[in-house]
């Protein structure tokens, strides 16, 4: 029996030795230890920046944490910039970069924030067009930028609310499938950014071809609504390439002639706003397309009419009725004005007056000229006359042809187009070129053809 208290004896010292070695140990590591940090969150704000909680053994008399940032993947030494925190928060200012994040405690163990480097979100995100008009089978491509705090892995998507409408592929092209109207959005991450999209019958595909094959424009064939649209969509495509520039000017002609899918008939005039104030016969000295009877406000003086494009109006000069639409000079003057230049409602001779002519450098027209390579899309071109002549503007150049719209009173396109002329022998149809660098002041998004 004596035995056996003596072992349980031994038993007891043993374990109370070992339990009082146990709660040294733990009381060293609780207090005199310095602690491991555990993240406790981590928060991005609208201001870019960055919150970092964390969570220590309070009781700890060697608790002190450090706090570093930087944006390269070298590990960091103990002898960095550190900077000491308080109550177990940290924080900085994100900028643009990736930035790695460490904590350190008093026996200089560094414990690095894993999710700090990938940390970010979207500050901006914008279309390059909010609304785009396509005619059916067409298409038009968009962009979309983004500017960034931190990392963000997304990448950037496309896609279309109604694909029977229009489709969009991962480079932003849209293409139109039947008339209606639908979005196109732009996504990266939680931003979103939307693109009205208008896909519309009242305009046609511009040909990579010129189409003098189109119909005439039968009379009253649009009402005020599609009137307004399409003056939307001229001034939408003028603006893509600049307003009050070269190339603006350029596509008022190239709408007319290539998108609008009829042609407007040429007539000869039956007086203009700056001689005997009659406007609309032959003419249309005002922003947008004349279609429908609510332009008639726009309308000053009248001589026979007034009467909207492709209606039948009687022409003094031919002595007859004939579709109304516009002359040579009054096309050429329409898209100047529409383009941004208002040159006033005024003719195409070398009358002493002023006409479209004194626009411009004026010289002769010759195959130095041509092989000089000043003449560029956009100058105007005059088959001279002090009485009258023949205007018309260049929308067009390749290697061979200079590309000419014009209003033409000969069969078998008595109306706007845009035709062919070689360059060869262009100066033997048209004397004069005005070059129009000094007055245009800027090209804008010019382009030496239309597609």
């Amino acid at each position: 029996m004596k035995k056996i208290v003596i072992i349980g004896l031994v038993i007891l010292n043993i374990l109370i030795i070992y339990l009082s070695i146990y709660f040294l140990c733990y009381s060293y590591d609780k207090y005199y230890l310095a602690p491991t940090p555990t993240i406790s969150s981590i928060t991005l704000g609208n201001d870019n920046i960055v919150n970092i909680k964390f969570d220590v053994e309070e009781d700890n008399i060697r608790n002190k944490i450090y706090f570093l940032y930087k944006n390269d993947t070298e590990s960091p030494s103990i002898n960095d910039s550190w900077i000491l925190t308080s109550n177990n928060e940290a924080s900085f200012k994100m900028d643009k970069k990736r930035y790695y994040a460490y904590l350190k405690n008093e026996d200089n163990e560094i414990f690095e924030i894993k999710d700090i480097n990938t940390l970010g979100r979207v500050t901006s995100l914008t279309a390059s067009k909010n609304k785009v008009y396509i005619a059916i089978k067409g298409n038009y491509s968009v962009s979309a930028k983004y500017e960034t705090i931190g990392m963000v892995d997304d990448k950037l998507t496309w896609y279309s609310d109604d694909e029977s409408i229009a489709t969009v592929d991962q480079t932003g092209k849209i293409k139109a499938l039947k008339k209606g109207n639908t979005k196109v959005h732009a996504k990266i991450k939680d931003s979103v950014v939307d693109i009205d999209v208008i896909a519309t019958d009242l305009i046609v595909v511009r040909p990579k071809l010129y189409n003098n094959k189109k119909k005439y424009l039968p009379c009253g064939k649009y009402n005020e609504s599609e009137n307004d649209l399409l003056d939307e969509i001229l001034k939408d495509r003028i603006n893509d390439v600049g307003y009050k520039t070269r190339a603006g000017a350029v596509e008022a002609a190239r709408f007319l002639a290539l998108e609008f899918p009829y042609k407007i008939r040429y007539f000869s005039e039956n007086g203009r706003a700056s001689t005997n104030g009659v406007d609309g016969e032959g003419r249309y000295y005002h922003i947008g397309l004349y279609l429908d009877s609510s332009r008639y406000k726009n309308i000053g003086k009248k001589a026979n009419g007034p009467k909207t494009w492709g209606c039948s109006l009687y022409s003094r000069p031919s002595h007859g009725r004939r579709p109304n639409g516009l002359d040579c000079s009054g096309f050429v003057s329409w898209v100047m004005l529409n383009g941004g230049f208002d040159v006033g409602d005024i003719g195409a001779g070398l009358a002493p007056h002023k006409d479209l002519t004194d626009y411009g450098k004026r010289i002769n027209f010759n195959a130095s000229v041509v092989s000089s390579g000043k003449v560029k899309v956009g100058d105007l071109l005059s088959s001279g006359g002090v009485n009258g002549g023949h205007i018309a503007i260049i929308a067009g150049e390749d290697n061979e042809y200079y590309y000419v719209a014009e209003s033409l009173w000969t069969p078998p396109n008595v109306a706007v187009i845009i035709k062919p002329y070689s360059k060869k022998n262009i100066f033997n149809r048209y004397y004069y070129v005005m070059l129009m660098d000094s007055y245009y002041k800027n090209d804008g998004k010019l382009t030496k053809m239309w597609y």
